[in-house]
This record gives C-alpha cells, structure tokens and sequence, in this order.
C-alpha cells in the first residue's frame, strides 16, 4: 500500500477551475515523493507539459472524471511522469496511475501527446480517452499513449479509448512518399523499449491511427492484450512481440487512404486465442505472420476486399493454425491467392476455409513452404478459382476435406502425402493415380 500525499487540485488551487492557473501548473507546485493529485469533476487547461519523473510514486486521478484540455498547436507532450525515456527500474517510480481522464484534443491543430507513463512495478493508465483527430504530423509528436514497466517482476493494465485517430498529412514529408511517411506519423499507443514487465490492455479502442494502433512489440515483456476494437490504423492495427499475447480482440481494417495490417506478429513467441479480423476494405494483409513462431487458435476471419487474408511468411520456428474460420470472397486484384504459407513445415488444424470468387477470380491457398500440414482441415472453393496450390515438397493432407481443384505443380513439388481424404466433387491435378 503506497503512502499517498494526497492533493486536491481544486481546493489547493481555487483558480484552477476557472482557468486562470493551468492544471500543469498546479500540478507542479507540489512536489513530494508520493503525491496523488485528485482532480475534481470539471474541465482544466493543459498548456504545458506536467513532467515529474524523479519520485517514488505518481498518481494523477479523476474524481470521478475529469477532462484536460489542450488548445496550443505547439504543445508537443501533456502527463510525462514516472521515468525518462530508457529509464531503468532504478530511474523509475515504483507505481504510476492515471485514471478517469480525457484528453480533449478537438481544437484545430492540436496533436499533443496524451500520456507518457513508466513504472518498475506497478503502472495503471485506466478510463483515459482522446477526443479530436491528432494532428501531429511534422511536429514531431510521438503519439497518444506511451507506457512501460520497467522491472521484469512488474505489471500493469492500460484501458484507453482513442477513437479518433490522426490525420494523414503526408504531405509534411516531401522526401518520403505517401507510404514511407506513414512511419512518420503517430502512434496510437506504443509500448517503448525499456518494457521489461507485464503490461494487460483491456477493452481497448484503437481507431484511425497512421503509423500502427498499437505496437505492442517493444521492449522485452510480455503484452496481453484481451478484448477491445482495434480499427483502420495504417501499419498494424495491432503489432505483437515476444511473449505478447491476443485474447477475443476484435480488428477491422476498412481504410484505403493509408496501408495497414491487421493483426501483425512479428517477433519472438505470439499466441492468438479467439477474436475477429474483418477485412471489408483493405488491399494489405489480414493475419501475417513473421515471428520467430506462432500459435493462432479459434479466430474467425472474413474478407470481401483485395486484401490477403492470411500470409505466414519465412521463418525457423513452429507455426499453427488451429480452428481457424475463414470466409474470402475478396478479389484477385492484389493478392492472387487469399492465404500464402512460406513457412517450412506449418500446420493447419482442423480449420475452415470457404473461397467465394469476388472479382478477378480470386484463389484460395498458395503452399509455398515445404513441410505444410492438412490436419482435419475442409477447404472449398465454389467457382473456377483453385482451391490449394502444392508448390514445394512433402505437403501432407490428413482427414481433410477439399471442394473445387487442387493443384500440385509438379516441377516444383513432391506429390503430397494423402491420408483419409474426401476428395468428392474435387478435381486432382498432378497427383499420382
């Protein structure tokens, strides 16, 4: 139990209320090692950056909610507490908390980061929000939401509502291009590389953010990521690292200004156990895999766009698909193939795939990887597209069920080992007898 100084900011600051005294002042006219600032229903100027990064505990709580508001184009940072940047478990508070606070960043022009948050042990940013499209890009902003836990013994939750994104202004970046500048742009909430804890995102939503939703990839603890609406963010709508996990999330990629992702794995272990990924109006790719290895389980996918549903790219670890449902009837124009398998030796357990031709006469499975795994799988195409095309050696189709055609492109792959099989309604190309 910490040893709260506690402060009430309208009572010690009377002025605060009307907006005479800004809340970032107030704020820093009470130093101490333990402070928690209780900040009364009521909305408060932040025109400034609060900065307290030298103290055992920080906290900074609505009562029950509070709103903070931003109106300078130039203000750059809002709450910057527990830790600089790459700050040791040593160099950080021991526990932060940031609850029940909006951001209202609706003026014209503003884009200011929300919130920059580390602690060794204990770190809660809950019940915090954004309002108004950031409009950082060229200013150099980092993002909304940036947190840490420092000490591999720590943990935290964070439960923000980012709803509405940031504006894409490639223009600011004359020497990149449209795409390139995208990097450029904020983050919605990033997990920086001096992460070494825990850290559970709840509920989250994540909307309309350039350069990644949430990249969750930093650092070297573990994310958890559990619920919540990640949606039309360019990059990633969601970036997982090593130990990160995805539990029932929910992703929608709808947007064609800028390019993203939908659910990225991209390095060390990831696990994905159940959510959605909706791709409705999207040309990039859905579920793609690059980490080190994989297991995604009970995931429901549906595309209707030319995006790529699913891409498991090269890599030496395991990677498995297991109950994975999905529903493509996108077009070709883009991605020729809905799912790509270039990992040797993935599997496919007891997953349903169901290609529907959209336009340009989309195909279902393109195996590229040598090693690749049918295990209790029904795939189906329900029009001229192929169904599955073997393109490298020793696929193996076991209890599986296919409708439409597969092809095993004999120049280039081995004649797949075929056990208990239903190949009804199937044409079979390139396989021995």
């Amino acid at each position: 139990m910490t040893d709260w100084t506690v402060v009430n900011v309208a009572e010690t600051n009377p002025d605060v209320l009307d907006g005479e005294i800004p809340l970032n002042e107030a704020l820093s006219a009470h130093p101490g090692a333990r402070v928690k600032f209780v900040v009364p229903e009521g909305r408060y100027h932040l025109d400034g950056r609060f900065e307290r990064n030298d103290c055992e505990a920080i906290a900074v709580v609505g009562d029950p909610h509070a709103t903070l508001v931003v109106t300078d184009p130039d203000q750059q940072y809002g709450l910057d507490v527990g830790g600089g940047w790459g700050a040791s478990p040593d160099a950080s508070a021991t526990r932060v908390e940031i609850r029940n606070l909006t951001f209202d960043m609706t003026a014209d022009g503003v884009g200011a980061q929300a919130v920059s948050a580390r602690a060794s042990h204990d770190l809660r940013i809950e019940n915090v929000s954004v309002e108004g499209e950031c409009a950082s890009a060229g200013k150099k902003a980092l993002g909304a939401i940036y947190a840490a836990v420092t000490h591999p013994e720590g943990s935290g939750v964070v439960t923000v509502s980012l709803p509405d994104g940031c504006a894409f202004e490639p223009e600011s970046y004359p020497d990149q291009s449209p795409t390139e500048s995208q990097t450029s742009h904020p983050i919605g909430v990033n997990v920086s590389d001096d992460h070494r804890g825990e850290l559970a995102f709840r509920d989250c939503h994540v909307e309309g953010w350039v350069n990644n939703g949430g990249y969750l990839a930093g650092g070297d603890g573990p994310c958890l990521v559990t619920g919540g609406l990640w949606k039309d963010n360019g990059n990633s709508n969601l970036r997982l690292g090593d130990g990160d996990e995805a539990r029932d999330v929910r992703i929608e990629m709808g947007e064609t200004t800028y390019t993203g992702c939908g659910l990225w794995l991209q390095e060390g272990d990831c696990r994905v156990f159940g959510g959605e990924l909706r791709l409705p109006n999207c040309d990039n790719d859905g579920l793609r895999v690059s980490s080190r290895s994989a297991r995604v389980r009970d995931m429901t996918i549906e595309c209707t766009s030319s995006a790529r549903p699913v891409k498991i790219n090269d890599g030496d670890g395991p990677v498995v698909l297991e109950s994975v449902e999905l529903a493509d009837s996108g077009d070709g124009s883009k991605h020729n193939y809905a799912v790509e398998l270039w990992r040797d030796g993935t599997e496919l357990r007891n997953c349903r795939f169901a290609f529907r031709n959209g336009d340009e006469n989309r195909n279902g499975i393109n195996v590229l990887g040598a090693r690749i795994v049918f295990d209790g799988v029904t795939a189906t195409h329900d029009a001229d597209g192929t169904t599955v095309l073997v393109k490298a050696d020793d696929a193996t189709f076991r209890n599986s069920t296919f409708r439409g055609r597969v092809d095993v492109d004999r120049k280039n792959a081995s004649v797949p080992r075929v056990e208990d099989c239903d190949f009804a309604d199937c044409e079979r190309i390139g396989f021995d007898g």
